[in-house]
């Protein structure tokens, strides 16, 4: 008898391990995955790095100032061969996040440098495992 209840201690013991570490292996929180998308946004821009700050854009960017990524692409490099990115500093300090109908809207980001500053709403949306921009309008362009 103390042999069965033992056993069926060490099942129970097991089976309540078990299911918790399934619980830690979920995964990042959307909250975190915006974040991560937000800083990698925030980071490659400032650094110039186009190829990067363009892989945290969806292939479904669109925007009232760059019709597709392609052109954005071609924008941003211009802005930083023309100077407009020296010196840049990228803020989330007073943005708001706003979830609604599977997309988060990000705004005000406050973007500075030498050709002076600008307020951008960023949109983004979960694709797969991450979350990509897909919509950039940017205050007084």
């Amino acid at each position: 008898m103390r042999t069965m209840v033992a056993g069926i201690a060490m099942v129970m013991l097991l089976l309540t391990l078990g299911l918790a570490g399934c619980a830690g292996m979920r995964g990042p929180s959307d909250e975190e995955l915006i974040q991560q998308t937000l800083d990698a946004w925030g980071k490659t821009l400032v650094a110039k790095d186009v190829d990067s700050f363009m892989a945290t854009f969806s292939e479904k960017f669109t925007s009232s100032q760059a019709a597709d990524k392609p052109t954005l692409a071609k924008f941003i490099k211009e802005a930083i061969d023309s100077g407009y990115l020296d010196d840049a500093k990228v803020s989330f300090e007073n943005a708001k996040r706003t979830m609604k109908d599977g997309t988060c809207t990000v705004y005000p980001v406050d973007l500075s440098g030498t050709a002076g500053a600008v307020s951008a709403e960023l949109t983004l949306a979960r694709e797969d495992d991450k979350w990509l921009v897909t919509g950039m309008e940017v205050d007084g362009l």
